[in-house]
């Protein structure tokens, strides 16, 4: 399975997302085209889903939670960003896939054309200051 991602976003989503319900579950018939349709459908629709595996799912289809949540990640062509337990977490873009990494790599750049500049240091004349705001107050 080929990582899309940069690591530094998959921990951003990993993040923001940890804490959300799941909206799709994985039973005993496994990969039906039903279920991978419902993903699809929800993934289109919010971008991220959260999926459960139900026991019948190991049982019937004779993976481990990672092989088949990498599984569904290929038939859905979405990101498997993280598994935890008997949860885990798809990210595929609204706008394609190809506009997000485009989109990715361009503020990826801006950030590196961005320079910091050094604050520059202002020696204050207090002699100076206090006779040219002293004018004001006679």
């Amino acid at each position: 399975m080929v990582n899309r991602l940069p690591g530094k976003v998959r921990r951003n989503i990993r993040a923001k997302y940890h804490d959300i319900e799941p909206r799709a579950w994985i039973g005993k018939r496994g990969f039906e085209e039903g279920v991978i349709e419902e993903i699809q459908t929800q993934l289109e629709k919010d971008g991220i889903l959260k999926v459960e595996i139900r026991k019948g799912a190991l049982i019937s289809t004779s993976l481990d939670r990672k092989e088949l949540a990498e599984r569904v990640a290929e038939l859905t062509d979405s990101e498997l960003i993280d598994v935890r337990g008997k949860r885990f977490i798809l990210f595929k873009p609204r706008e394609g896939w190809e506009k997000y990494l485009r989109k990715l790599k361009r503020k990826e750049l801006s950030m590196e054309k961005r320079e910091e500049r050094p604050v520059k240091k202002v020696k204050l004349d207090i002699a100076n200051f206090r006779r040219k705001f002293k004018k004001g107050r006679d």
